[in-house]
């Protein structure tokens, strides 16, 4: 029994040195992070005076090790209160006086047990090899303060997890109560209640190691990791840990039992030889036997190896893009077992990141809400092309400062662990994301590391599948462009009206080819003049049947051309037929001059305003009636407008992308530019005016185009 205590007690104390040592350098600045090593180093303690006790009865006073035992043991139970005051990870930090107060106690009656006879007067082994105490009063004392100290914190868990609405840290708290605070309690019998009431001391070592182990892992797994690990990751960590240090630890105290023992004759063999047999045990697991139980208990890990170079052969052949992604989603959800994953992939229609491709469940129903250009997850993988794990999310504060919460809500929300950025042309083009493994293990790092290969190979495929699809739309584009542009040679006119009451100037800017926006004018008579300008949302020949028939329908009603409302109510029935109501976004404006009177008439369907620049008071009016746009509905009444013009007024119709359309620096070219050169201009014609504002646009434009077609009318009264 000895000699398992000293084995126990031994590879517990390693064991938690290691821990120490890992989570201080994990990041020994957060608060959570040095209470787990205040209570890492006092069960060390605790451990190592026990292995200290047993391992060398003859070499240290007994005594003394015990009471030290004892003080350290406060300090454990003490540290596990602090635990559940910090745990989980607070916005503010738990104030140090506020733990120091907590902490006297334990320091008053672990300092007494430690320094003085209050507690333990005597400990020795008997004549059966069992270790005896001979306690006192104050040990009773001393039982109730830790034993409160142990009680406090697991009741504290408790009230945390009641109370905490949080998924993940209610999750974390689960196995921080059932592993560590459970595994204290069983120390606390085997090392406390046992001896000092029922006077047995068998498990006075094997007891607090088996807890160290329990608690240790738990804890680890709770506050270092912040991954959602389950306890089956947890148990498989420890066990393939375990039986690594066991093939080590075992043959090396075999030998030395045997030395010690004299069996057969080796006693007698000299220490230097005795060492060098040690030391051949280590290389040979090092070499030999420690990357057998390594591959074992990484088989999984070496097939998803395999399929994943088998993927990447297979994908070489692929050339569409969801063909790319489907398999890329079934191979992960394969080769890794996982309940869960899907790709988000930009829509250039809606602007959003969309689902999709996604496999899941069958028993389960998934939907992923589409997410903004402007969410925080997409502005995080826009500065960082990298593997975002979840436990990142929870540990890297200062880079998910801003973004954390609507991050960690996405992550949780869709029950993901990884999500991993695919780009095109320096652009996020989409994410794809992995949700929990069937047996809720966590992501190895060697897992992580040969995710980044597949994301990099994987990036290429859907890269080269993006540009294909981009070639065959181009392609397909360039057809119905060429197409429409005949449809289209048909709708605006060549040359401008020459009037002697008015002058006209235009230009066009189109996005494709000819464009599809149209404007036209509308002789009924020699009294006056209408002029129609359109804004048709698209390309293709939809959108240049959507101009013919504006310019059929305009010539149509004729005999309509001065009253404006009923040119626009005209056109709005002829568009909803067409369409059946369901409308493309056509926006017109038109407006009807009468030379006698030098007044207009006008009438707005969604278009732009009409500014005119009044001679008079050297200032713009805006004329609008605030319209709907065309097709929607049959049955909507069209308001019009009238006002008066004198001889310089210069009126001024566009398409919005004049003044919306932004340069290389993001600035748009705006309506206060586009009045400023009128007023600068007024004195020229209509024509000349026009073509500064076509110079001066694309100037301002620069290398950069405008994201629809450009329309400019100007009239002038002479």
């Amino acid at each position: 029994m000895n000699t398992i205590s000293i084995i126990f007690s031994f590879t517990a104390s390693v064991f938690l040195l290691v821990m120490v040592v890992f989570i201080l350098y994990k990041d020994w600045r957060d608060q959570v992070n040095r209470y787990y090593a205040f209570y890492n180093i006092s069960a060390l303690g605790i451990l190592f005076t026990m292995f200290l006790t047993y391992a060398f009865p003859e070499s240290f006073s007994l005594t003394k090790l015990n009471r030290i035992t004892q003080l350290f043991t406060a300090f454990v139970f003490a540290g596990l209160f602090m635990m559940s005051l910090v745990f989980p990870k607070r916005e503010v930090k738990f104030p140090f006086r506020v733990a120091l107060a907590v902490l006297i106690p334990a320091f008053v009656v672990g300092g007494l047990a430690a320094f003085t006879d209050l507690t333990i007067t005597r400990a020795y082994f008997n004549e059966n090899g069992e270790l005896v105490r001979e306690f006192r009063l104050f040990y009773t004392v001393y039982a109730v303060v830790v034993i409160t100290y142990l009680l406090a914190g697991s009741v504290n868990f408790i009230r945390k997890y009641i109370t905490t609405k949080v998924k993940i840290y209610r999750l974390q708290m689960r196995y921080v109560f059932v592993g560590a605070s459970l595994a204290v309690i069983f120390a606390a019998v085997c090392s406390i209640i046992l001896p000092r009431f029922f006077n047995y001391t068998r498990l006075y070592v094997i007891g607090p190691s088996i807890a160290a182990f329990i608690a240790t892992v738990a804890l680890f797994y709770s506050v270092v990791a912040y991954s959602l690990m389950d306890i089956r990751s947890v148990v498989h960590k420890t066990v393939m840990y375990g039986i690594i240090s066991m093939v080590i630890y075992v043959p090396i105290f075999a030998i030395l039992e045997a030395v010690d023992r004299d069996l057969l004759e080796l006693g007698a063999l000299p220490l230097p030889l005795t060492a060098s047999g040690i030391v051949a045990v280590f290389i040979l697991f090092s070499v030999l036997i420690q990357p057998l139980i390594d591959r074992l208990f990484k088989r999984k890990q070496y097939q998803f190896e395999d399929l994943v170079d088998n993927f990447i052969l297979e994908a070489e052949r692929l050339r569409g893009l969801r063909e790319i992604v489907e398999k890329s989603v079934e191979i992960l959800v394969g080769s890794l077992y996982l309940n869960r994953a899907f790709f988000m992939h930009m829509n250039d229609q809606s602007r959003r990141y969309e689902l999709f491709c996604q496999k899941s469940s069958p028993d389960t129903e998934f939907a992923v809400t589409p997410m903004e250009r402007n969410h925080s997850l997409i502005r995080w993988f826009v500065k960082n092309q990298e593997i975002l794990l979840l436990d990142r999310v929870y540990t890297d504060e200062r880079s998910f400062l801003e973004a954390r919460d609507d991050v960690l809500a996405f992550f949780l929300e869709n029950g993901i662990q990884l999500a991993m950025p695919i780009y095109h042309e320096r652009r996020l083009s989409g994410i794809l994301c992995l949700g929990e493994k069937e047996s809720l293990a966590g992501y190895h790092p060697d897992e992580i590391e040969k995710l980044g290969y597949f994301l990099r190979k994987n990036n290429d495929f859907i890269s080269i599948a993006l540009s294909h699809d981009k070639a065959m739309k181009e392609q397909m584009l360039s057809r119905t462009i060429g197409l429409s542009s005949k449809l289209l040679s048909i709708t605006n006119p060549r040359t401008l009206p020459r009037l002697s009451s008015l002058r006209f100037g235009a230009f066009i800017v189109p996005k494709y080819a000819e464009g599809c926006d149209y404007f036209d004018f509308i002789r009924a008579s020699d009294q006056g003049i209408g002029i129609i300008v359109s804004d048709i949302s698209g390309i293709g020949v939809n959108s240049s049947i959507h101009a013919i028939l504006l310019k059929a329908g305009t010539q149509a009603s004729i005999n309509e051309a001065h009253s404006t409302s009923a040119m626009m109510q005209n056109l709005n029935r002829l568009l909803c037929d067409f369409s059946r109501g369901k409308g493309g976004l056509v926006t017109a404006y038109y407006t009807y001059f009468d030379f006698r009177s030098m007044r207009i008439m006008y009438t707005n369907a969604g278009f732009p305003a009409m500014d005119v620049y009044r001679i008079e008071k050297s200032n713009f009016d805006t004329l609008d009636t605030e319209g709907i746009p065309l097709g929607y509905d049959a049955s909507i009444t069209y308001g019009a407008g009238r006002t008066n013009l004198q001889k310089g007024d210069i009126g001024m119709l566009y398409t919005k992308t004049l003044i919306n359309s932004k340069n290389q620096k993001g600035e748009e070219f705006g309506l206060l530019r586009l009045r400023g050169i009128i007023s600068e201009n007024r004195m020229r014609n209509a024509s000349d005016i026009a073509e500064l504002i076509r110079r001066s646009f694309q100037s301002f434009m620069g290398l950069a185009t405008p994201y629809s077609d450009v329309i400019l009318l100007i009239f002038k009264v002479i």
